[in-house]
């Protein structure tokens, strides 16, 4: 199987709807013998935050060990969902790992009425590259909720829990306590870090970890996290840190102390880090489409009302905003979102994500009118074309990931990116 071969292959995987469960997956790793691995396991539940937390996680362990990061959505290519450290896979080595989970779903999709899905293979192919490439420490941010989501078929060694919103409401639940506890499921051995601020979900995840005998780590307590400046923050763990992330926004201090929480953990773990580590990997970080500048362009992935407040504290701190290129998907609260970001931009500019369940742009007419002057380019890079041809200022790209990874495709091809 090469590259395009491989690519083909996923295509047609995706012509079969999501589907939770863990018997398909569990069955594929034994068939591939994952469980003889020789790495560090780390999982990442939560709403919003997982990605830029891995991102974080894996930029300070980078500078000692061999770092595997399993991530998903993709952007542009599914490579960018198997990382060592912070580089994709080769298109070699992704079409070798695709085709040898491939053979292995061969074997056993007659035992099931479900095939093996899009998702579960790609996180079996993260898998089995990790333990061929030799990596010290994986890492794996879930996809959705935690229970019955792919990256939970093996138990983590060190458990961390991001910040919890409402998303996904049709899978996991309508209320942010029943969202809690199917991402509780992720803490099933070793140690835990629980990085919500909400008081009312500790209890949740505390209570998992109490069952399951597993080590808790509180990241916020009391005053031990403040913000000093817009990009600046203070986290006192172990040792006290001024954190400046390297990727904008106020809610990247949150993900960074999370972080370090677990980084400390790990340290402890048999992977020591210095201070100066982790202080140097919270300011070198990379992971794209994050409020990531390119020229005057700014692409954020915000996808859900959670991470549109401080997409709203950012527009409100760093404007005047111009344009502004957006879509969702249809099953994303645009009420929510909109009201968030739309009264900061003179013009909007309506797209639609590629992809089966995007938002029609009409839908988005009556609310993005009320604010802005308004453009309907259903296509995103008619969308971009419009966007440069009226806006001299700032261009804010937001919403769908299909759509932002679409743009920041073409992007790549103009040769204003050079780094997936």
């Amino acid at each position: 199987m090469n590259y395009r071969q491989a690519l083909s292959y996923l295509e047609y995987l995706q012509n079969f709807r999501i589907k939770l469960g863990l018997d398909r997956i569990q069955t594929l790793i034994q068939t591939l013998d994952f469980p003889n691995r020789d790495y560090y396991y780390v999982i990442i539940a939560g709403t919003n935050g997982k990605g830029s937390v891995g991102a974080f996680l894996s930029s300070i362990l980078s500078s000692r060990y061999k770092m595997g990061f399993n991530s998903s959505p993709h952007l542009i290519t599914p490579r960018e969902r198997i990382r060592i450290n912070g580089e994709a896979l080769s298109e070699e080595k992704f079409a070798h790992y695709i085709a040898e989970v491939a053979e292995a779903s061969s074997k056993i999709n007659s035992l099931f009425p479900h095939p093996i899905t899009f998702f579960e293979t790609l996180t079996a192919a993260a898998m089995l590259a990790f333990r061929e490439e030799g990596v010290d420490i994986g890492i794996f941010e879930v996809g959705m909720g935690g229970r019955l989501d792919a990256t939970n078929a093996y138990p983590a060694d060190l458990s961390i829990i991001t910040e919890i919103g409402l998303d996904h409401t049709g899978h996991l639940g309508k209320s942010e306590e029943e969202i809690a506890r199917e991402k509780a499921f992720v803490i099933r051995r070793g140690k835990a870090v629980i990085g919500t601020r909400k008081e009312k979900l500790l209890p949740i995840f505390l209570k998992r970890a109490e069952e399951k005998g597993v080590e808790a780590r509180v990241v916020f307590r009391g005053d031990n996290f403040k913000r000093l400046s817009p990009s600046k923050f203070l986290y006192r763990g172990d040792e006290e840190y001024v954190l400046e992330p390297s990727l904008a926004g106020p809610h990247q201090g949150q993900n960074a102390a999370i972080a370090v929480a677990a980084a400390e953990e790990l340290s402890r773990q048999g992977f020591p880090l210095t201070k100066e580590d982790i202080l140097k990997g919270i300011s070198k970080a990379f992971w794209p489409a994050r409020l990531e500048k390119i020229g005057n362009l700014i692409l954020d992935g915000m996808h859900n009302c959670h991470a549109s407040f401080p997409i709203r504290e950012y527009l409100a701190q760093s404007g005047p905003w111009e344009t502004l290129i957006f879509s969702l998907l249809r099953d994303k609260d645009y009420r929510c979102i909109g009201g968030n970001i739309f009264p900061f931009f003179k013009t909007i500019i309506l797209t639609e994500a590629p992809s089966y369940r995007k938002l029609p742009a009409h839908q988005l007419l009556p609310l993005a009118s009320r604010y802005a002057k308004v453009i309907v380019e259903r296509e995103p890079i008619s969308a971009l074309e419009r966007a440069r041809e009226v806006s001299q200022g700032k261009i804010l790209v937001a919403g769908s990931l299909y759509t932002v990874g679409k743009i920041r495709e073409r992007l790549m091809k103009e040769g204003k990116i050079d780094r997936l």
